[in-house]
């Protein structure tokens, strides 16, 4: 009877024992649930790369006190960033890349008719554009685009004509037509009265005709093509011995376009730690939802996550000359009241954003118009105006330990951030 006790405890004793491994693996589970946000989050912060030592240190700051299991994270309040896309996200503008690559390859699906209705001979009362120096009358410069367009969609082999486009770009009503088109969107641009609000959508109906998915593969031709380009200055002039209603014209255009490793890592490492992700831009949405989706160009964000400006699309979904009624116009003040119509509508986000980045005077009302914002992200494009005016204030601020906005410098010939608050100018060494 003795033995067979011996017996019994052994097989209970060998059961305990083959317990103990489930018992420390469920117990190293609930170690891993409980308080593994909060270590990881401490031990992964965004990469160096080359954020200038002290916005690497702030921005590491943030992402690790806000995000899940920082000492200012709220459950149930969402945190999240809001960030413009060119020149923030991306180095140079890929809504001009896509108009130039549209220009240059002709890749039109508008009658001349439905060319001629986006060329408005007074615009918000101005007759008249200045660009380099140059007054131009809208309507001399909008008779000579309409003529160029109709002998050029009318010979050219891709709408059925008889002449490739190696042949056409050796005429002069090519010639005429690519640099007045370029001039005419940076006339748009300069010129007080009409300015970017108008400048932006313009450029976007001359998508008009496409598809969805049409316009995203010419954004994704002219994408790959100015990633591979360098980045340099191109002069370009309509030929002298032309004649036309307005003249000569000779203006300029900045190509290439590059993806910002800093920026890709800088929005990984928020989304790792829970804190949301949007992109707020004045380029054409589909377009930054190319750019920026998962797996394509190293960002990752899911299309729900860009807002940006769209147009009307007709029954046969075809992109139309007139921009989608009821929506802002995500430039300026019409980005705060994006940011409030779409992102603080949902759960948990009825807030203010927690940082905004950008780099120019249409990011200025982002920057500075949320009072509950803890950060602005500048980067540094030698401007002035407004933009000019917080740059200044991120170097007023460059000695604090929690400043309010924090500016980032690159080299704008190489399209590379470098460590510091300058910018390298285009053109110059340093």
């Amino acid at each position: 009877m003795n033995r067979s006790m011996d017996d019994q405890e052994q097989k209970i004793m060998k059961n305990k024992i083959s317990l103990y491994p489930l018992f420390f693996l469920g117990l190293l589970s609930l170690t891993l649930f409980h308080f593994p946000i909060t270590v990881f989050a401490q031990c992964d912060p965004p990469d160096k790369l080359n954020w200038s030592d002290r916005n690497h240190r702030i921005l590491s700051r943030m992402i690790t006190d806000y995000g899940i299991g920082g000492k200012y994270y709220e459950p149930g309040r969402i945190p999240y960033i809001v960030l413009d896309w060119d020149q923030t996200c991306a180095f140079l503008d890929v809504e001009e890349a896509v108009m130039r690559y549209q220009i240059f390859n002709l890749l039109f699906k508008m009658s001349t008719e439905q060319f001629s209705q986006l060329l408005r001979d007074t615009i918000n009362g101005v007759e008249l554009i200045t660009y380099e120096n140059r007054k131009i009358r809208l309507s001399d410069i909008n008779t000579d685009l309409v003529n160029d367009y109709q002998f050029l969609t009318r010979i050219y082999q891709g709408p059925g004509g008889k002449v490739t486009l190696e042949e056409l770009r050796k005429r002069p009503e090519y010639l005429d037509f690519v640099a007045k088109m370029i001039f005419l969107a940076d006339g748009y641009y300069s010129t007080s009265g009409i300015g970017m609000e108008y400048t932006f959508v313009w450029e976007i109906s001359l998508l008009s005709g496409f598809t969805i998915d049409e316009a995203k593969s010419l954004a994704k031709e002219a994408i790959d093509y100015e990633l591979a380009n360098r980045i340099s200055k191109q002069m370009i002039a309509s030929p002298a011995d032309y004649d036309t209603r307005a003249g000569v014209i000779v203006c300029s255009y900045i190509t290439g376009l590059r993806v910002i490793p800093e920026m890709q890592n800088f929005i990984s490492a928020c989304r790792s730690h829970g804190i949301e992700v949007y992109i707020v831009s004045a380029s054409y949405k589909p377009v930054v939802e190319l750019f920026s989706a998962p797996g394509n160009y190293g960002y990752n964000l899911p299309a729900d996550h860009v807002i940006a400006m769209e147009v009307e699309i007709s029954p046969d979904g075809r992109i139309l000359p007139q921009y989608k009624s009821g929506w802002v116009k995500t430039v300026k003040q019409g980005k705060i009241e994006a940011i409030n119509r779409v992102i603080k509508s949902l759960p948990g986000k009825n807030h203010d954003p927690l940082l905004a980045g950008g780099d120019s005077d249409g990011d200025y009302e982002m920057l500075t118009g949320f009072p509950g914002m803890k950060l602005s992200l500048i980067w540094n494009r030698n401007k002035d105006g407004e933009i000019g005016k917080l740059c200044k204030k991120a170097v007023e601020q460059s000695e604090l330990s929690d400043p309010r906005f924090i500016l980032q410098g690159r080299n704008e010939n190489t399209g590379l951030t470098i460590p510091s608050s300058e910018t390298i100018g285009f053109g110059k060494e340093k």
